[in-house]
């Protein structure tokens, strides 16, 4: 089972605070959020990357539980490591399709 909580903040958008369970939302979204975080690597990303915040600049805070493992990552736009942005874009399109 795996387990994702999400976090937005900053920009000029609101904040977002979103949970997703892999094993309770439709199939083909789990698949696709597991093969992105899969390859950005996850559990292999420094917990706290520059959290230096520009202005309109997003702050995220992700943090997943899988299996026995567990890890969070805080990032914003600017110090987000490129294997980490499908997996981002991903959970922001579904939180907003979701609230």
């Amino acid at each position: 089972m795996t387990m994702i909580n999400f976090q937005r903040a900053g920009g000029n958008g609101r904040e977002m605070t979103i949970d997703f369970d892999l094993s309770s939302i439709p199939e083909s979204s789990a698949n696709r959020l597991q093969n992105l975080l899969t390859q950005s690597n996850f559990f292999e990303i420094p917990t706290l990357n520059d959290l230096r915040v520009g202005p309109d600049e997003y702050a995220y805070t992700i943090t997943v539980v899988a299996g026995n493992s567990l890890h969070t990552v805080h990032a914003s736009d600017t110090s987000m490591p490129r294997s980490l942005r499908p997996f981002v874009e991903e959970l922001t399109e579904l939180a907003e399709a979701t609230t």
